[in-house]
């Protein structure tokens, strides 16, 4: 065994056997900031100097085999399914490379930070992580300051038709609930959910956490929306672009230029309908084909109804 695999073997089992000490304290969680996550990672894999014989690529890919090497140990020593981080791994970053909006430090950072949820859950005793962690996470927009009560009704029609695909074949895990809305409701609802008053930072700081969280974007166009326009702008060119699906209702059509055609920036697919009940086929098709912020070669344009 050569010398960086032994470093590679002791350090990770050394790792482990910490880990599982009962009598190790039990520490608070950190509040990662992105500058928190780029100083911990300059140490771990340095910026190329630019001078010849830099070794930057080379400590990057080594302190990665190391923490794949850690990864492993734990999954075999708990009795997880062998390689299911590592594939989880890789299912996040191809997911995160779809975001050719995004920076690679915006991709670095979020990188760590679904590690860091992963790492958490298994030291807290949780399930252990498969290669695909179940319930796709549906992030559902819906207009909210300018909608009223028959926008309300055509929204709870919508989300009806789209949880009669929940389990077919994935199941939903619903970030933003599965409650139409209207102008004269929202902030109520906001406040009982997450139990403090409503502000505007408060609002968005909240949604923008459940939107990091997504695998699937879902954008209920019933009428205007700037915030619409806001959370979409944020997924695209700050989280994980994952799938977006444009639900566009006939009496509102997309009028916005930077709307159109998204097809270059994101995996983006546009439904138009009449009504809710024409939904049905072209939902089944989306959802059937997501897999956790990854999808098969669907069109670009898809009208309900074509």
């Amino acid at each position: 065994m050569g010398t960086i695999d032994r470093f590679q073997t002791t350090a990770a089992a050394d790792l482990i056997r910490r880990l599982q000490s009962a009598a190790a304290p039990q520490r608070p969680s950190v509040q990662w900031t992105p500058e928190d996550v780029a100083r911990l990672l300059a140490r771990l894999q340095p910026a190329p100097s630019g001078r010849p014989g830099d070794a930057a690529r080379e400590r990057g890919q080594l302190s990665t085999a190391f923490l794949a090497g850690v990864a492993q140990a734990w999954e075999e020593t708990h009795g997880s399914p062998t390689g299911s981080i590592a594939g989880l791994s890789a299912t996040t970053a191809r997911t995160l490379l779809k975001n050719r909006a995004a920076t690679q430090d915006d991709r670095v950072v979020h990188a760590f930070m679904s590690g860091l949820r992963t790492g958490r859950g298994q030291a807290a005793g949780g399930a252990p992580v498969a290669s695909e962690t179940p319930g796709l996470r549906l992030f559902v927009r819906q207009p909210l300051t300018e909608s009223g009560d028959e926008q309300q009704a055509l929204i709870a029609a919508v989300l009806d038709r789209i949880d009669a695909c929940n389990g077919k074949p994935h199941a939903f895990r619903y970030l933003t609930g599965r409650q139409a809305e209207s102008a004269q409701t929202f902030r109520s609802s906001f406040e009982a959910e997450v139990g403090q008053p409503f502000t505007p930072q408060a609002f968005r700081s909240h949604r923008l956490k459940q939107l990091d969280q997504a695998d699937v974007f879902v954008n209920i166009r019933a009428g205007m929306s700037e915030s619409s326009a806001f959370e979409l702008s944020y997924h695209v060119f700050r989280g994980a672009c994952t799938p977006v699906l444009f639900l566009v209702w006939k009496r509102a059509p997309i009028k916005t230029t930077l709307l159109k055609d998204l097809g270059s920036l994101c995996d983006v697919t546009y439904v138009e309908f009449e009504h809710p009940d024409e939904l049905d086929e072209r939902l089944a098709g989306f959802f059937e084909s997501c897999r956790h912020g990854r999808r098969s070669a669907l069109p670009a344009l898809a009208r309900a109804g074509a």
